[in-house]
This record gives structure tokens, sequence and C-alpha cells, in this order.
């Protein structure tokens, strides 16, 4: 089973977007996959058709006061999602406040999941922006983090911030934890800092660079109002193109 964290510390980059896609993407090829919104805005959830004041989530699965499979939604016969859903905001915040503590706060999520004994070939978080339990939580069980980073001059500050997280994560609880591939977002050809941007993700990351590069395209940005995936959306768009690349590549590398 592999499990990924899609994770930057700078919002905006496309973290939800690669997130769902990429989850269809590899169920489409005929992977079990399990998506987990675990980000207290709900942006997942949302893009997925769920009301999020109106859904009990992830966050009742970390306290253990439902079992997995109450929790969890099938997405049109394709994949497996778990929703955010209420009260995760205000879980992390009380949590936090016994963090200094005890230090086991960080092992919730992966207790819960090994309790869960999921039977899953890739299972993929859509992470919050920030640095914070959540993330300290997913970080401590998945062995992979994606690195989407948009193809902007100021995106650069939030990736290597990223890495720093993740570096800091490895030392103290995973030592399993990897950057596996940083994946350039929002690509326009036709601006140059676009250009420069992917030039400057090359020489930063080296090997870590994927050579999907999702490009900008209307039909990534309509789907979500419809609760689609690219593929039921606009299944031969180039968004679709470059997220069958993405699969693809993820698949060898991973």
């Amino acid at each position: 089973m592999k499990t990924i964290a899609v994770l930057n510390l700078k919002g905006g980059v496309g973290k939800t977007t690669i997130s769902v896609n990429l989850s269809a993407a590899l169920a489409e090829l005929g992977n079990r996959v399990l998506l987990v919104d675990i980000d207290p805005q709900n942006d997942l959830t949302q893009f997925l058709g769920l009301d999020p004041a109106r859904v009990k989530g992830v966050g009742y699965l970390l306290t253990a006061d439902l079992p997995f499979r109450s929790l969890v939604r099938r997405h049109k016969n394709k994949f497996d999602f778990l929703p955010a859903g209420k009260k995760l905001k205000e879980l992390e915040l009380s949590l936090s406040r016994f963090y200094r503590k005890d230090r086991g706060f960080s092992l919730l999520l992966k207790k819960a999941f090994q309790r869960s004994k999921l039977d899953y070939d890739f299972i993929i978080f859509d992470c919050p922006p920030y640095v914070g339990l959540l993330n300290y939580n997913v970080l401590t069980y998945v062995e992979n983090v994606i690195l989407p980073t948009q193809c902007q001059y100021l995106s650069f500050e939030g990736s290597r911030r990223t890495v720093f997280f993740v570096h800091k994560i490895k030392a103290l609880y995973n030592r399993n934890l990897k950057i596996s591939a940083v994946v350039p977002t929002m690509y326009d050809a036709r601006n140059k800092v676009s250009r420069y941007a992917v030039d400057r993700l090359r020489k930063t990351f080296n090997g870590k660079l994927s050579r999907t590069i999702i490009r900008v395209n209307v039909s990534l940005a309509e789907a979500p109002a419809f609760g689609k995936t690219i593929f039921e959306y606009k299944p031969k768009s180039r968004g679709a193109k470059d997220f069958w690349d993405l699969a693809h590549e993820l698949l060898v590398k991973l």
C-alpha cells in the first residue's frame, strides 16, 4: 500500500486539484484508492459534492468516536474518500493544547488507520497549507510526499518551507518519509515566468521534479463546480492528459 501526502505550506498551488484527479486517474488504471480530506477548509469535501457542515468525517475517526466504514464515501463507484467534515478544525485546536506535554498526539492518525485495517493500493491525503498537528499526523503516517509548486516566483518560499518541515518530521518521527515528486502546476507556456519557474525547479530539486507538468486548463478550474473529476467533466481535455501522464509516471516512481 502506497501512502501519499499532497502538501505545500503555501495555499493556492493546486493541492486539491492534484489530490482528486490523481486519485481518479489511479482508480481508472485499476487501483484501489482512498482519498482523505485532512484540511479543515474542506475544499476536497466540497469538490466532491458534500456540505461540510452536514457530514461527519475524519475527525470522528481520529477520536475513535466512529469506525472507518461508517465515515467513508464512494465517488461514483471509482474511488473511496474520507471527508474532512465538521469539527475537524476544533479538534485540531483542542488537541494542540496537549501536544507539548504528550507527543503521542502526532500518532492519532497512524493508530486510527492501523486500527481500521485498510486494504487499498493508494491512500492519498489532501493536506492543509500550514504547520499544524494534522500535518504532523499525516507525515508521521505516510511514506511519500508530493509537493505541488505553482509556476510563479513567490511559490518557491512555500516549497522551501515545506521541504524543511518534511525533513523535520523525518528526523523526529518517520525515517521512511521522503519527497517523492515535485509537480509544477498552473504552467502557461506563453508566460516567461512559468518557463523560468520550471527551470529553477529543475535546478533546485534535481531528480525530484516530475516530468509531467500540470498546465493551465479552464476545464480543471470548472470541474469542481460540477462535483466532477477532470475525467468525468472533460476526459479529452489537456488537463485530463496531464493527469493521465502524472499517474503513469508515479506508478513507476513510487
